[in-house]
């Protein structure tokens, strides 16, 4: 009984540090899984109190019971774990290809802005060496 509420205990503690990992619309599945699973504890231990205050055979069943319940509720966590691993491992992909898109985006305008101010630059300078009355071929 005591290894089972350990092992629950366990579970949860792994869940709730896959959380930091995740985005906000992931924390809030994960954490709606987390509670769901918190919920499924609470009911395991109130059924697990009263099989074993009705009788010694009562208890024997709650332990099958509880462990059961454990052992679904373990897999469902660690379901949910993964789920949450995965969809914050994409959410993190998806994040690093959008800020290489904007990267590279950004340095093709930034090409292009230090072409066009060249130009304009050059522009200016063969103009003002006419006005001067000098040779623009230095421009």
């Amino acid at each position: 009984m005591t290894l089972s509420k350990t092992t629950l205990a366990i579970t949860l503690a792994a869940l709730s540090i896959g959380l930091s990992a995740c985005t906000d619309n992931q924390k809030e599945s994960a954490q709606e899984a987390e509670t769901e699973a918190k919920e499924m504890v609470t009911k395991a231990k109130e059924k697990s109190s009263e099989l074993y205050d009705k009788t010694k055979e009562g208890v024997s069943k709650l332990a099958d019971s509880a462990a059961d319940m454990a052992g679904d509720v373990k897999e469902s966590t660690s379901e949910a774990y993964d789920e949450a691993k995965d969809e914050a491992s994409d959410a993190y992909d998806a994040t690093a290809e959008k800020a290489s898109d904007v990267m590279d985006a950004t340095m093709d305008k930034s090409a292009e802005l230090k072409t066009d101010a060249a130009e304009k630059l050059k522009k200016a300078c063969i103009a003002t060496k006419k006005k001067l009355g000098q040779d623009p071929e230095d421009c």
